[in-house]
């Protein structure tokens, strides 16, 4: 199911929201090939959480949420169908692209996963909060995850994995963008 169609049906999105979702990701992903040169990938392999080929890194790009406005992450191990989410062991990405305000900030996915298994309790299905909305600060080190939806992502602080960024990718960007 393409993620227009899963924002409208499955979660009932308005036609104006699933615009924002959708162009989110799609302006990420432009401005990440811009600045790197990195090759799109197959649909193939975007399934298995591969959004580019950067030299020989497969990377997963995330692009510009309010919670990177206010300093958080999501990560997510568990997909809404169920399936391996982009921070789990399973997916075919290495590394993660988080697009913030000035910068994209690339992480190795494995120290991420690692860093959020430190710092979560310990994952029980049966205890995952769902919620269509919760605030970041109280969801932060939870599993959550949404009504209707098999997902299950949790919140970390930008602080608590900043040490880990691989590289940083800075772009300049005017007023009327960052609207």
């Amino acid at each position: 199911m393409q993620l227009k169609n899963y924002l409208k049906e499955q979660r009932n999105l308005s036609d104006d929201r699933t615009a924002i979702c959708v162009s989110v990701g799609k302006s990420g992903e432009a401005l990440f090939k811009e600045l790197t040169g990195a090759f799109k990938s197959s649909l193939e392999d975007d399934k298995k959480h591969i959004d580019f080929y950067w030299d020989e890194k497969k990377v997963d790009v995330k692009g510009l949420k309010k919670m990177h406005h206010s300093g958080y992450i999501l990560l997510e191990f568990i997909n809404v169908w169920g399936g391996h989410g982009w921070c789990s062991k399973k997916s075919k990405a290495e590394y993660i692209a988080f697009q913030f305000p000035e910068a994209f900030y690339v992480f190795r996915k494995n120290h991420l996963r690692r860093r959020a298994l430190d710092l979560c309790e310990q994952f029980d299905r049966s205890k995952v909060l769902r919620k269509n909305w919760i605030p970041y600060d109280q969801a932060l080190y939870k599993w959550v995850g949404r009504y209707n939806a098999q997902d299950v992502f949790t919140y970390l602080k930008f602080e608590d994995v900043e040490e880990l960024i691989f590289e940083v990718l800075p772009y300049a960007v005017t007023r009327e963008e960052t609207k």
